[in-house]
């Protein structure tokens, strides 16, 4: 193994786990859009499950992202941590 190939692979992990991100709040809020629309469908309600469901999923990915962004974070100071550098 070439020397520093940890780094290479923590790197990528780093990058791919931070670029999946931009996919839950658009990703969630059209799940609930699309969810609202099929129930507005079914039930004549047209449009007030599709507003309400898009606002949640939108309210679900925000929250979502937060916590994915807190556990990597923790999982950061934890990983520094241990590696001999001076944290302050």
């Amino acid at each position: 193994m070439a020397p520093g190939g940890g780094k290479t692979t923590n790197l990528w992990a780093k990058v791919g786990f931070y670029s999946s991100l931009g996919f839950i709040l658009p990703g969630s809020t059209l799940g609930g859009l699309a969810l609202g629309w099929y129930l507005d469908g079914k039930l004549h309600s047209k449009p007030v499950l599709t507003i309400v469901l898009a606002a949640l999923g939108a309210v679900a990915g925000f929250m979502e992202i937060l916590r994915l962004m807190a556990r990597g974070e923790k999982r950061e100071a934890r990983n520094d941590g241990g590696n001999g550098s001076p944290t302050s």
